[in-house]
């Protein structure tokens, strides 16, 4: 019987709602979870400024994984961050900017954008944020940090531009799907998995006694960092393939699946060994 200890489980399309809202069921499920002796935490592609509200709602004090494993936070500070010189994407980003991809760029508290366009809009509304818009002509950019640049648009394009560019700039760049429409580009040491061991070992926690929850390609890295991999229903195909576990129920309702089947049943059956 798996004894976990540790729950590291997605935000967008995983833990929240088709509505992007944090369930009481689920926090319910979490805080039983937590009241057996169990530790719990997110790892998303959100930065912190949009993640906060949702981590305090969560009451979690633990480290967390933002920017696809970019960054660890702790009680609402960055205690762990790679950035990189956008200088280094400046022709993929340009390409993609003529090809009328949405482009996000990510550094502390703030997000840029070229253009306020309908996929910014939507982010923005989304996130509950409003993002600063800067010349692209200007160059002034280029001399930016980043912890990870977002494309927005034709999932297809988006790939088609990564893999045009990879053969120079895949030493240094790794790329996530992290939604229908979301190509994210962070450092190539940065992946959720990467985090999640770094966290773990700050928590003293095994990879045994990890279980991780997702519903998108980049949280299959955290798979290899765990005991569990769990996907949602509304998982990726590709993510489902590669789980320990499928739920049979979607976003935040599959989370409490999983949580009930390998945490809390086990702790129940522990206890009465």
């Amino acid at each position: 019987m798996c004894s976990i200890k540790l729950i590291v489980s997605d935000l967008d399309g995983t833990l929240l709602s088709e509505r992007h809202e944090l369930e009481q069921e689920v926090l319910d499920s979490i805080e039983r979870f937590r009241a057996s002796g169990g530790q719990f935490t997110i790892a998303t592609g959100r930065p912190l400024i949009t993640a906060l509200p949702i981590l305090q709602r969560l009451n979690i004090e633990l480290p967390v994984i933002l920017c696809n494993g970019a960054v660890i936070a702790q009680d609402g500070h960055i205690v762990e961050q790679h950035c990189f010189s956008l200088a280094k994407l400046s022709h993929l980003l340009i390409e993609a900017y003529n090809q009328g991809l949405t482009i996000l760029l990510f550094h502390h508290s703030n997000v840029f954008i070229f253009e306020h366009t309908a996929d910014a809009k939507v982010y923005e509304q989304k996130e509950k944020i409003s993002c600063t818009v800067i010349s692209l002509e200007g160059m002034e950019w280029v001399e930016k940090q980043a912890e990870k640049v977002m494309l927005i648009g034709d999932i297809e394009r988006s790939l088609f531009l990564w893999m045009k560019y990879q053969s120079t700039l895949g030493d240094h760049f790794g790329a996530f799907q992290s939604e229908y429409n979301y190509l994210e580009i962070v450092d190539k040491s940065c992946s959720k998995g990467s985090a999640v061991t770094t966290v773990a070992e700050l928590l003293g926690v095994s990879r045994e006694q990890i279980m991780t929850i997702g519903n998108e390609m980049n949280d299959l890295p955290m798979y290899s960092a765990s005991a569990v991999g769990v996907a949602v229903a509304n998982g990726r195909e590709g993510l489902k393939e590669a789980a320990d576990y499928i739920c049979q129920k979607a976003y935040g309702q599959g989370v409490v699946e999983a949580i009930e089947r390998f945490a809390l049943e086990a702790a129940l059956q522990r206890g009465a060994e």
